[in-house]
């Protein structure tokens, strides 16, 4: 019976135990482990390395070859599998680098494609589009982009009406493009004369075969005389009437000459009691318009009505002088 009581309080200091460490594996132990343990990182909080981190400034490769460029980029660190190629129409020699995204100057944060120069395929259909695709397309493969503006108040303003190489053709340096541009207008008055020996001018209401018009007239005392406009190459043409007033002598007859820069565009001789004359002259490119009148037979005053020039958009102001011929 003593033998049962010793094993049972054996057992109960046994188990004492076990329970004392168990609870010191639970909330007890050295205060400075607990802590270390603390400060451990966890696995679900642990920073991962940045695969967008920039690794320097993309340089200008333009004109290199692909293993040029391959080299310059592998020296700033760039990975060779981050390094792909794309190939471009240009006019630059096959194999070159024509450009790059990103391009020359902006951060490196991935992949970039070199763009490799290949040969430029005919001259796209852009009728119908408006010019800043053409300007874009010829910028990017090297050609040349020349707008000429056409008045056209039917089209959209900027819509491309044709090109030069036109769509189909071979693409050279330079293309062309005829755009429409919203026309713009301004009227054109021959001033008073400075010398009433020559010319006799003014501005104002005219009444030609009749009809009343917002326009300027004058009757030669001489020879000739001569008005003379700036043109700075912003017009395209120029409109109006042209015949005589309703106060010239029956039998007047009068020549009428129009010139742009020295080129004659008009050169015609108006009778008086015929229907006046209608002017549509072309002046586009002319830094120098003039108006010439000299005297054929009778004596009579030539009028202009609503005369004007024809502009795509930009129009300067226009300066004139008048001189004897």
């Amino acid at each position: 019976m003593r033998h049962r009581r010793t094993v049972r309080a054996f057992a109960g200091i046994a188990g004492i135990a076990v329970l004392a460490a168990l609870t010191a594996g639970c909330g007890g132990g050295d205060k400075s482990e607990k802590a270390s343990a603390d400060t451990l990182p966890s696995s679900s909080t642990a920073a991962s390395p940045s695969t967008t981190e920039s690794v320097g400034t993309m340089p200008d490769l333009s004109g290199l070859t692909e293993d040029e460029a391959r080299a310059q980029l592998l020296d700033l660190g760039v990975d060779d599998a981050d390094i792909v190629t794309a190939a471009q129409e240009s006019l630059l020699d096959p194999g070159l680098v024509v450009g790059s995204v990103p391009g020359a100057g902006n951060a490196i944060t991935g992949t970039i494609t070199l763009k490799i120069a290949g040969p430029v395929g005919p001259v796209p259909d852009f009728a119908g589009q408006q010019v800043s695709d053409v300007q874009a397309w010829a910028e990017e493969r090297g050609i040349t982009f020349t707008e000429e503006a056409v008045p056209d108040a039917e089209k959209a303003d900027g819509e491309v009406l044709s090109s030069t190489p036109s769509a189909g053709q071979e693409a050279t340096s330079e293309i062309v493009v005829k755009v429409a541009r919203t026309p713009s207008t301004k009227s054109v008055y021959l001033t008073e004369d400075l010398n009433g020996t020559y010319c006799n001018g003014d501005a104002g209401e005219t009444f030609i075969d009749g009809d009343p018009y917002d326009g300027s007239y004058a009757q030669p005392e001489g020879d000739n005389c001569v008005f003379e406009f700036d043109l700075g190459r912003d017009w395209s043409r120029l409109t109006g009437i042209v015949g005589f007033t309703d106060t010239s002598d029956s039998g007047t007859r009068m020549r009428v000459q129009i010139k742009v820069d020295g080129t004659s565009k008009l050169n015609q001789v108006i009778d008086f009691g015929k229907k006046p004359l209608h002017l549509d002259v072309d002046v586009s490119g002319g830094l120098r318009l003039s108006i010439e009148l000299s005297d054929v037979s009778g004596s009579g005053t030539v009028g202009f009505g609503d005369l004007q020039l024809v502009g795509a958009g930009k129009g300067a102001d226009l300066g004139s002088t008048e001189s004897a011929g």
